[in-house]
């Protein structure tokens, strides 16, 4: 989020911490994404469920390329809110290595 211009600590629900408007936008995601993955494997009682939960949310992050979709939904919050959008800093430079075509396995790198 930082390196998108926003700044973490100012959340919106969530305040007093430093990540709350992280929370806050998770939050957005994890009731369609997370929240149902992580009743299935509650129960099925694994002996490690952090393991699994955490595994799961790598694999659900992937397959739902949920990091396209973070920056566009806080500008759509944003919007709604009618906040304006932070403008790109004069001393951003483009990636070194652009990545114009997908590598690496389905969900991953793509």
């Amino acid at each position: 989020m930082l390196a998108a211009g926003y700044a973490p600590a100012i959340g919106f629900i969530h305040t007093g911490k430093p990540l709350s408007f992280v929370y806050d936008i998770a939050d957005l995601f994890k009731f369609d994404d997370i929240v149902p993955h992580a009743f299935k494997i509650a129960a099925k009682n694994y002996p490690n469920p952090e393991r699994e939960v955490r595994l799961m949310c790598r694999d659900v992050f992937r397959q739902s390329k949920i990091l396209r979709k973070i920056i566009p939904t806080i500008e759509e919050v944003l919007a709604a809110g009618e906040l304006e959008i932070p403008k790109p800093a004069e001393e951003n430079i483009a990636p070194a290595i652009p990545n114009s075509e997908n590598i690496g396995d389905v969900g991953h790198r793509s």
